[in-house]
């Protein structure tokens, strides 16, 4: 068998066993007996208003409207958990990036679809999901690739705001997610990966992804932690009582 047949048996056989999976990805993870955990992030991160969080490509044409649905059904919660995130971001004055893919006329697209004629069958077009559209004053990046960095504005945006870190969720984890955290690592930027706002086509293709890079070039974070931390990194911990309840209530919808 040709090394393409031996690498789809593998990924089938990973997404048929959770387990399997989990021990693939411990093989793929740096050994680092250093690295911190979410719940350690909060004394080092300091202001969160230096803080950004970029969405990559939450698209209908990646999500609802994809052609077989492949990371609809491997990432059910992704809707809450974003909406989520969203909420509890704009509650403490995070800044929110928006960043969407709009392929139609970029040069790479032909060869995407020649290697991918199964995934890319409808119009790549910058379209939101209603549950991550961008509320009035947050900024939105259109990319012609896979990198959010590569030939926008997106940098000298979030360096004019003072922006020093980064956290990263949306779609695909292990195309353009990917590259737009290693774009921001590739310039200087902390970057967290919010991993549980964060789809693929298969759980253990997102696995891999996070596995391979987690404590290398980023750190992963749960949606739940970062939720939790926000207030403290803002110095918003006496908000509004309605204030409070909304944070509140985005944390127990990732719970």
């Amino acid at each position: 068998p040709s090394p393409s047949q031996n690498y789809q048996e593998l990924t089938a056989s990973m997404d048929e066993s959770h387990k399997d999976s989990s021990q693939f990805c411990d093989l793929l993870r740096l050994k680092n007996p250093h690295s911190c955990t979410a719940f350690d992030l909060s004394a080092q991160l300091g202001d969160g208003r230096r803080s950004a969080l970029i969405v990559v490509d939450v698209q209908r044409c990646w999500y609802s409207d994809s052609p077989g649905g492949l990371a609809r059904a491997a990432f059910p919660l992704l809707p809450d958990r974003t909406a989520a995130l969203l909420t509890t971001a704009r509650l403490h004055d995070v800044r929110v990036v928006h960043v969407r893919a709009n392929y139609e006329r970029s040069p790479h697209v032909a060869t995407m679809r020649r290697l991918n004629p199964s995934l890319n069958t409808v119009p790549i077009l910058p379209e939101p999901e209603a549950w991550a559209k961008e509320i009035e004053g947050e900024l939105v990046v259109m990319k012609s690739t896979f990198d959010g960095f590569f030939r926008t504005e997106l940098e000298a945006c979030l360096c004019r705001m003072g922006v020093t870190r980064v956290l990263v969720c949306g779609l695909i984890t292990s195309a353009c997610v990917l590259s737009t955290a290693l774009g921001a690592f590739h310039r200087g930027f902390d970057v967290l990966l919010v991993e549980d706002c964060c789809a693929d086509r298969s759980l253990a293709r997102h696995q891999a992804t996070v596995a391979m890079y987690d404590q290398y070039c980023f750190r992963s974070v749960s949606t739940r932690s970062i939720c939790e931390m926000l207030p403290h990194m803002t110095g918003q911990s006496g908000a509004a009582a309605t204030t409070k309840a909304a944070g509140k209530a985005a944390t127990e919808a990732v719970a």
